[in-house]
């Protein structure tokens, strides 16, 4: 079917803009934004996704106040007609491309549901496009995407339960995902090796447990990324990263070491500390330390998290629905769902306060620690839901 975006001489295949180039049910193209006020108190994180071998459109926002409780809000829709251009939109929630790679607008418009919002993203560094993801397994290519991420700062505003907070330049983080990756689409080949399971990256260690640490930081002088995957016993699989002087050069992570303190009895970091060892040299230090409470990914309908549990990416009609129900987290890792029901994720991300090289500032900080973890001391655990 042809578009508008047919008039335009940035085709990449032999086909219109509303195909992808392979019939994986599992291709997806991603936004998504957080940010956080910097003691932890108010946050935010959303998402918009499309699914077009799916022909599927969702979105997401979730919002936590005072360390007690997390509001979702989900909606899920066809995809087709596809909306021609960069902004993208479902329901009340909308994402407003306003300069590219430069500044983006949020808004969730008041509906019956805890949450309205209208914040504009200001990136303090250039994005930032990571290394290749691609992981295979059992003869079969299961992840295959690329992402770019980016450092900033939101402004405006966002009510959580009757409560408005005024975000004068919150950190904020951003990124764009597209390709295929696994646990979306309602359905995952199995082909012989069991995994982890939770989270895409877990697929990438063969069966072992998965540690993955991202952050993302910046204290208004200095900013940047780093990414680690390592599996269960601390071979490393993955790294990427560059960090920068706010107006200077890109300078790569070509080396990083991680020093993690969990709060007892959990998976839950209370600190992370990584020596970061540039390609010019120099060595940088980060420590973060957790404030708020790790975003449970499930309230945004990942891992199952839809009422009818099978997750993200997964045809649902052919009306607009909408979702919403609110999380206990009071506990700094076990969430309380509606009606009770306890859950553990393995899909959490986490606001900092955060030292760079000594000065202050926030970072954000999805850290899954999935599976047994000899050197953590942390034995494989029965999942409680997702």
């Amino acid at each position: 079917m042809l578009t508008g975006l047919d008039e335009s001489l940035h085709h990449q295949t032999s086909l219109t803009f509303d195909h992808v180039h392979t019939s994986d049910h599992r291709f997806y193209d991603r936004q998504l934004i957080t940010g956080f006020r910097p003691d932890g108190e108010a946050g935010f994180l959303a998402g918009i996704t499309v699914f077009k071998n799916m022909n599927v459109i969702e979105g997401y926002v979730i919002a936590q106040s005072h360390s007690r409780r997390q509001v979702n809000v989900r909606f899920t829709r066809p995809l087709r007609p596809i909306e021609v251009g960069m902004n993208v939109g479902i329901g009340p929630l909308r994402l407003e491309i306003l300069e590219p790679l430069e500044r983006t607008r949020l808004v969730l418009e008041s509906g019956e549901f805890p949450l309205a919002l209208d914040l504009t993203f200001e990136g303090t560094i250039p994005a930032h496009l990571e290394n290749p993801h691609v992981g295979r397994m059992d003869g079969r290519t299961h992840s295959d995407y690329l992402r770019y991420h980016q450092i900033g700062r939101v402004s405006g505003w966002i009510t959580i339960e009757g409560e408005r907070f005024d975000a004068a330049e919150w950190f904020s983080w951003r990124d764009h995902s597209w390709g295929v990756r696994p646990v979306v689409g309602g359905f995952e080949p199995f082909t012989g090796t069991k995994t982890v399971g939770g989270v895409a990256s877990a697929s990438r260690t063969g069966g072992k447990g998965l540690f993955l640490i991202y952050v993302g930081f910046s204290n208004r002088h200095q900013a940047g990324g780093v990414q680690i995957i390592e599996d269960g016993e601390g071979k490393r699989i993955y790294l990427d990263g560059e960090v920068r002087q706010i107006g200077g050069e890109a300078i790569p992570v070509a080396a990083a070491r991680h020093e993690i303190v969990f709060l007892p009895g959990t998976r839950v970091f209370e600190t992370a500390n990584l020596t970061l060892g540039l390609a010019n040299g120099e060595t940088w230090q980060l420590k973060a330390r957790a404030v708020g409470r790790p975003w449970a990914f499930c309230g945004g309908g990942t891992d199952g998290g839809f009422f009818d549990g099978h997750g993200q990416g997964v045809w649902r009609g052919a009306d607009l629905i909408t979702e919403a129900d609110v999380y206990d987290v009071t506990h700094p890792e076990r969430v309380i769902g509606p009606g009770g029901r306890l859950i553990l994720p393995k899909h959490r991300e986490q606001l900092t306060v955060c030292e760079i090289n000594g000065l202050v500032g926030s970072a954000y900080v999805p850290m899954f620690v999935i599976g047994d973890q000899p050197r953590f001391g942390l034995p494989a655990r029965p999942h409680i839901e997702t």
